[in-house]
């Protein structure tokens, strides 16, 4: 196929060495050389002082600089020699500016922000030389050549990338008249192949970098959950209630607490958001869908403290307490079912919003041919849209219920727990769940004292909500698989 004679040929993007032959851009000339000064400057004098002449190089712990030198202020020494730091900048801008020598001009903004940020870390050491020498130690301290040199050379780095941006041939695999056609010249310009191969790569970094953050977390909970877990009298966690500073870790008073509240919440989330979607996915007109689906969306943004109040100054005395009366009892103020109340209207948009989603996704052919055949407005969402979009509305219960058990500041507020509870199961009496017991355990970390393993207790509970959270979204992945329809 290459060979059609079609009268058409391609031109190929000179490899690096080709470049060199034929000299490399002046972009490129550019960037070796502020490397190199910067490489350079790290060996030379940065510091030196007027009265002694005593000079300094990049590779003095002790100094201060922005990030790892000395802290005259706290008389806390340096961590390290901040010339490792230069010498990583010049190899980091050396591997991204490599294709640069070819004339290919994708690297020139990354290149040139690398130079930005090595310049404004560089022109600020002085300050904090002028700061931390001339105004603590009264010394007089001059910026030396090497301080200067990088300066330069990171401007340098800056002006070549600017350079490559605006002025470097962009090598094409255009066609040109008086060839055979060829798959470099069919595969478009190389320059713009690897500004594709750079954002791809630049995405998968992101979508590792997520993986690593969640890697981290697990690791910092199963690390000091192990350590409870290890060295716990497993008959302190069956008691009577949650004491953890006086060493009673009753996990069933915060589950049985976490299950009472869930299970308020998704009594009030799930008719009201099912019936929202409803609503707007079958019969709201478009003008009224425009303005009640915003104002729906509005309770989402309110802020989950908001609603903890609300639900402790409004919700509890008007509503839980008169309905406590009609079993007479006297509920108090702060309650569970008031913390479940508060939590299942946070939580209807986002069961409202999944749903209505899901519904939408239904084809429009099947409401038709429900219509065609005679059936009602109700038969037809009853009996075609809610079936077919049963997977949808399964992950929405799913996930409102996940974002119901790790709610913390209604729990924290509304839920009448303080920092122990003892066990109840009566939804009118207050008490703590698992993620209210964490936050009034944790708050003030130095609060955190009593037992041993109070500190640890708090990863051991902040281990079973992952668990418990984990479990309910794999439920719900391997329920969407098995139901889901694809038209």
């Amino acid at each position: 196929m290459t060979d059609l004679a079609l009268g058409l040929g391609g031109r190929r993007a000179p490899s690096v060495a080709a470049a060199l032959r034929r000299g490399p851009p002046l972009s490129a000339l550019a960037v070796v050389a502020g490397l190199a000064m910067v490489l350079a400057s790290a060996f030379m004098p940065w510091a030196v002082r007027a009265d002694s002449g005593r000079t300094a190089n990049a590779f003095e712990a002790n100094l201060p600089w922005l990030v790892g030198g000395t802290d005259l202020a706290q008389q806390s020494p340096g961590s390290f020699a901040n010339g490792w730091i230069l010498i990583a900048v010049v190899v980091i801008a050396a591997a991204i500016g490599y294709p640069l020598l070819a004339g290919r001009r994708m690297v020139a903004l990354p290149l040139g922000t690398i130079g930005a940020i090595s310049s404004l870390y560089i022109y600020f050491t002085a300050y904090r030389f002028d700061n931390q020498f001339s105004k603590i130690e009264n010394l007089a301290v001059d910026m030396g050549s090497g301080w200067w040199l990088a300066l330069v050379g990171s401007l340098l780095v800056v002006a070549g990338g600017v350079l490559a941006r605006l002025g470097a041939h962009s090598y094409g695999g255009s066609a040109v008249v008086g060839g055979a056609v060829t798959i470099e010249a069919l595969s478009g310009s190389r320059d713009r192949r690897d500004r594709e191969s750079a954002v791809r790569t630049v995405m998968l970094v992101a979508a590792l970098a997520s993986i690593l953050v969640s890697a981290l977390i697990i690791l910092a909970l199963v690390r000091d959950a192990f350590t409870f877990m290890l060295n716990i009298d497993w008959a302190s966690t069956w008691t009577t209630g949650w004491f953890p500073r006086r060493g009673f870790y009753d996990v069933k008073t915060l589950i049985v607490s976490t299950g009472l509240v869930v299970g308020v919440s998704t009594l009030i989330a799930t008719p009201v958001g099912l019936g929202a979607a409803v609503y707007l996915s079958e019969y709201a007109k478009p003008v009224t869908r425009r303005w009640l689906k915003p104002t729906l969306e509005i309770l989402a943004g309110i802020p989950s403290v908001v609603f903890g109040f609300f639900a402790l100054q409004w919700i509890s005395p008007n509503i839980i307490r008169n309905i406590d009366i009609w079993f007479g009892q006297d509920a108090r103020l702060g309650n569970l079912a008031a913390a479940g109340v508060g939590v299942g209207f946070l939580s209807v948009p986002l069961m409202a919003s999944i749903s209505e989603d899901a519904m939408k996704a239904v084809p429009n052919s099947l409401r038709e041919a429900s219509a065609g055949l005679g059936s009602r407005k109700v038969t037809t969402t009853l009996r075609i849209v809610l079936p077919a979009a049963v997977s949808g509305l399964v992950a929405a219960f799913i996930v409102t219920t996940s974002r119901a058990v790790g709610e913390t500041m209604v729990v924290f507020i509304a839920g009448g727990g303080g920092d122990t509870a003892v066990y109840t199961h009566n939804v009118f009496d207050g008490s703590l769940t698992m993620t209210a017991a964490m936050a009034s355990l944790a708050s003030g970390t130095d609060s955190v004292v009593g037992e041993g393993l109070t500190f640890e207790s708090l990863y051991f509970v902040g281990l079973m909500l992952f668990l418990l959270t984990l479990g309910m979204n794999l439920i719900a992945d391997r329920v969407v698989r098995r139901f889901q329809n694809k038209y």
